[in-house]
Parts: structure tokens; sequence; C-alpha cells
């Protein structure tokens, strides 16, 4: 697992944590905008404070009307 600074999050959590479902959280990650943190022996997706803290620009831009594509780039 990669090394991370800060708390550690489960997709429920962070979903909950940001008034979103976790089916939006493993869309923005199927199309590149974020990637949870990889261990072989996890099958779990879990999320580090670098990640929540994409995903919160990410709907902050969605908010101003940014298309995903806008916002990846």
């Amino acid at each position: 697992m990669a090394a991370t600074s800060g708390p550690i999050f489960t997709i429920s959590e962070l979903a909950e944590d940001l008034g979103i479902t976790s089916r939006t959280i493993r869309y923005y990650e199927e199309v590149g905008l974020i990637e949870p943190l990889r261990h072989e022996d996890i099958a779990q997706r879990l999320y580090g404070a670098r990640e929540r803290v994409r995903l919160k620009l990410i709907l902050r831009g969605k908010r101003l009307g940014f298309s995903l594509t806008e916002i990846k780039a």
C-alpha cells in the first residue's frame, strides 16, 4: 500500500462524509479522476486524505458548472 498521511477512508465512509453515492465515487475512479490505495491483500477500496480533497474539488467544480472533462484537465 502506498504511504499516506492522514486518515484512511472506505468508499462508504467517504460517500457518507461527502453526501454522494459510492457509485459516484466508483465512476470518478473509472474515468481516472481519483485512484484508491492498492494493496494485494485488501479487496476493499481505500482512500487517503489526498483522494478526499480531490473529490471535494471535483464536487466544487461540478457545482460551478464544469464538466468532468474540464475538471480532469
